[in-house]
């Protein structure tokens, strides 16, 4: 049995996490099997490599015909990255949802567009005179979109002050968020993970992350309210809170109710009595949580401000600037590479709105993704095989063909930009969203690939070495599958460790390919 094979293959390095897949495959794919077991490499434990296109195919077929993807949508197209050349293609012109393999998309967009040394600036601009301790004018803040200005950094901004001989405000201190437009928030994300940590908002003024740690505490009796806490030091969340306690060991119910008109967000359910309950979620608006943080910071170094702490207005600019300090970003290059491993949706909005901020200057989403589908085009990538809504893949709206992104990862492998691309996407069994998973395959070390995960749909596309020394690009995107998300993960590991295990017969005369050669 060719399962047989794999199953006793994993078990020799991931026992624990992977001997329940091998189950899974068991129960769920009794019918997978060919003539005889595949021989086994030398001391290795695992199956040979597969030596056509022929079977490497049919060694696919009989993946793709399990039970379990009875009713999903699954495209797959497996290229040499050199040459083009298709070793396998199912459904690679169909559309999927491809959740956050759009980050590929953004970054080699980026990469293209801006460069890996492009740095985000954010400025400190005293508008008025400084005389005696005193700053006789406002204090602006100049955001311009930085997607990795930390709590730490802002928190470090009134000794900057104390420097320059600030130690009172006499006017209002002022963030200026306007080098980004539009909501915060990206078209087609689903309204009630707005409150969650992984769909918070975006500004040309943030904190990274823009969220907030709290949790919840049960009452002593049943019925009676939950206490919320922040467990991170930080501003308070504009939230109405009216959770109750639950039996002991019942589940916890959460829901967020937005306020119709203005006013707090309403959290509401139950949680167990017997537990705490762990919460992480995002802020209520970037540019008032960093303004917030930059408050409590002056606080605390004892710098008074008189007027207040605000969002700036339409049309107002400083009059008299004066001092100015400019604080700026890590590389373009760094962002990516950590935006890709940790799949972060919010420098992935950030980074879609400073592309289009810089080739157009209006800094919003319509306009960064102007500029995807011009770079897309001149990779011969036509509109229609990827209409994307937003640059990080949370968005239901998006749409992408395996076969687009296959054309994009080849574009890249030969762009001047490669080896930043290549080396920021996640590697299998060491980092990033893939650090779990192909540990003890061919896979391992080897594929480099982003991941992609909503509500009934998955993705991952990369590329790998095949056992011939071929740089090979693929993607796999599945769509509307039914059974448990554990069971698609399995499915992905399944396939795109069959492609690491093919090599191509050498014909005489032929030397193999090898990527350093590219």
């Amino acid at each position: 049995m060719l399962i047989l094979t794999v199953v006793r293959a994993w078990r020799s390095r991931s026992q624990g996490r992977l001997a329940l897949a091998g189950t899974l495959w068991l129960l769920a794919a009794p019918t997978l099997a060919v003539a005889q077991e595949p021989a086994l490499i030398e001391g290795s434990g695992y199956a040979t490599t597969l030596g056509s296109p022929m079977e490497l195919a049919a060694r696919l077929d009989r993946i793709l015909a399990d039970p379990a993807l009875t009713r999903a949508h699954l495209g797959l197209i497996v290229q040499v990255a050199e040459t083009g050349e298709v070793l396998y293609e199912r459904d690679g012109e169909k559309l999927f949802v491809p959740a956050s393999n759009t980050k590929i998309v953004t970054a080699a967009v980026a990469l293209d567009a801006l460069g890996p040394a492009y740095r985000w600036r954010t400025s400190l601009v005293a508008d008025g005179d400084i005389s005696d301790g005193v700053l006789n004018g406002d204090l602006w803040i100049v955001g311009g979109g930085d997607p990795q200005l930390g709590r730490e950094a802002v928190a470090s901004w009134p000794e900057l002050l104390g420097r320059a001989g600030i130690r009172r405000i006499a006017g209002d201190v002022i963030g200026d968020d306007r080098a980004f437009g539009g909501p915060q928030w990206g078209e087609g994300w689903y309204w009630h993970e707005v409150f969650a940590s992984w769909a918070a908002g975006v500004s040309a003024l943030q904190v990274w992350p823009n969220t907030v740690r709290a949790r919840l505490l049960p009452g002593a009796r049943v019925g009676d309210p939950a206490r919320f806490e922040l467990t991170r030091p930080g501003p308070a969340l504009p939230m109405a809170i009216d959770v109750r306690t639950g039996a002991p060991g019942s589940d916890v119910r959460l829901q967020y109710e937005p306020p119709p008109e203005g006013g707090d967000v309403r959290m509401t359910g139950w949680i167990p009595a017997s537990d705490t309950t762990n919460l992480h979620l995002a802020t209520h608006h970037p540019t008032l949580y960093l303004l917030e943080t930059l408050g409590e910071a002056l606080a605390d170094a004892g710098i008074e401000v008189e007027g207040r702490i605000r969002r700036v207005a339409d049309g107002a600019r400083p009059t008299h600037p004066g001092w100015t300090h400019v604080v700026s970003s890590d590389s373009l290059g760094a962002v990516v590479s950590e935006m890709l491993k940790q799949s972060d949706n919010q420098m992935a909005e950030s980074i879609l709105r400073t592309v289009g901020l810089e080739a157009t200057g209006e800094g919003t989403a319509a306009a960064g993704l102007a500029v995807v589908g011009g770079v897309l085009a001149g990779w011969g990538i036509e509109p229609g095989a990827m209409a994307l809504s937003d640059g990080s893949g949370l968005s239901r709206y998006n749409r992408i063909a395996p076969s687009a992104m296959a054309r994009l990862l080849r574009a890249m492998w030969r762009h001047d930009e490669y080896r930043v691309f290549f080396t920021g996407l996640p590697v299998a069994a060491v980092d990033g969203t893939l650090r779990r998973r192909l540990a003890g395959t061919p896979a391992e070390e080897n594929v480099r690939a982003k991941t992609g995960s909503l509500s009934s749909a998955r993705a991952l596309s990369g590329y790998l070495a095949d056992g011939s020394g071929e740089t090979l690009v693929f993607s796999l995107m599945v769509n509307d599958y039914d059974v448990p998300g554990s069971v698609a993960v399995a499915l992905e590991d399944l396939i795109i460790e069959q492609v690491a295990m093919y090599r191509r017969p050498v014909e005489p005369g032929w030397p193999a390919y090898r990527e350093e050669e590219r």
